[in-house]
């Protein structure tokens, strides 16, 4: 691995720790910004990545509150936001008005309703209806500073990361 990867990709996971100390409601932080500026930039497979670790350690700062094999489970609803959000996203470094929203769609709908919903065998509909709002926050935070962020890097240093 290149030593430029290597170092954004530690540059993401710091950053990450950082966001999860910005709680909305138990583990639910600004922990995600990194894994999605870094599945824009690296492509889907190291924004998994990203996410699962940038959500354990979210988890692990909040004292896994909602249990370690729920966390688990969260971390991979994570990977597979990233993986939907890189796979409409492709590195492209222009990217058209309609697929940078298609794609944030997207991760809205598996970060919020369809990883809520593979929370209801272990809490009930009772239990997950008080993450929607808290969880919406966090996801939409985190999708617009990842456009603010990808919109503001120059050209040069997008061009520059799809070759990594």
């Amino acid at each position: 691995m290149q030593i430029r990867k290597l170092t954004l990709i530690s540059l993401l996971i710091a950053m990450s720790v950082m966001g999860a100390n910005i709680k909305i409601l138990g583990s639910i932080a600004l922990d995600s910004f990194p894994a999605f500026i870094g599945t824009a930039l690296l492509g889907p497979v190291w924004g998994m990545a990203l996410a699962f670790i940038g959500h354990m350690l979210s988890a692990y700062l909040a004292g896994f509150s909602y249990s370690y094999p729920v966390h688990l489970l969260i971390g991979i609803m994570m990977m597979v936001t990233m993986f939907a959000y890189g796979l409409i996203r492709k590195r492209r470094i222009h990217l058209e008005m309609k697929t940078m929203i298609f794609s944030n769609v997207l991760a809205y709908i598996f970060n919020v309703p369809v990883s809520l919903m593979t929370l209801i065998p272990f809490y009930g509909l009772a239990g997950v209806l008080p993450l929607v709002i808290p969880l919406t926050i966090a996801t939409v935070a985190n999708l617009l500073l990842t456009e603010f962020v990808f919109m503001s890097l120059p050209e040069t240093y997008k061009k520059r990361v799809a070759t990594l």
